[in-house]
């Protein structure tokens, strides 16, 4: 199948998806953990690490998980939304460009210094006015710990 009929396929999906949303078939949100899924789907479909230039399809995917995530919650501290997508960026250093050893160092790991700052201004700027919001984000990092433990394990016995 060539590329220009893969392109074909994926705009009639979109248009049936975006048609089916305007009826008031799918309710408000879940169009856009729908589109966030058909990223990955792509991403997935187009040879995931295969190809650097991929990318481009796992970062509207992750983008668009983090808005939708946030769009979801009914009380959530505006800060909450930038942590989103600074997770979603470290998400993308994670999944993908971690893998390319061949790559000089910016196109590598420039993903973890939008995420860096993201998550820098959400930390330090944003949240620290509501109180005592350290002491909430504590109940989070273990959480976080054990699946980075996780990861970690697992990406070692793939290396073996």
């Amino acid at each position: 199948m060539s590329d220009n009929a893969k392109l074909g396929i994926i705009l009639i999906v979109a248009g049936i998806v975006l048609l089916l949303s305007q009826i008031g078939l799918f309710p408000d949100l879940s169009i856009l953990y729908l589109i966030s899924l058909v990223f990955f789907a792509i991403y997935a479909y187009r040879g995931a690490t295969k190809y650097y230039g991929n990318i481009g399809f796992l970062i509207p995917a992750t983008v668009i998980l983090a808005v939708a995530i946030y769009a979801s919650s009914d009380d959530l501290h505006p800060a909450y939304f930038f942590i989103g997508l600074g997770l979603s960026f470290l998400a993308i250093f994670i999944i993908h460009t971690f893998w390319f050893r061949e790559m000089d160092r910016g196109e590598r790991y420039w993903p973890v210094f939008p995420a860096a700052g993201l998550l820098f201004f959400a930390t330090f700027v944003v949240l620290p006015q509501r109180p005592l919001w350290f002491f909430g984000f504590m109940n989070y990092l273990w959480i976080i710990a054990l699946i980075g433990l996780g990861v970690w394990l697992i990406y070692k016995s793939i290396r073996k």
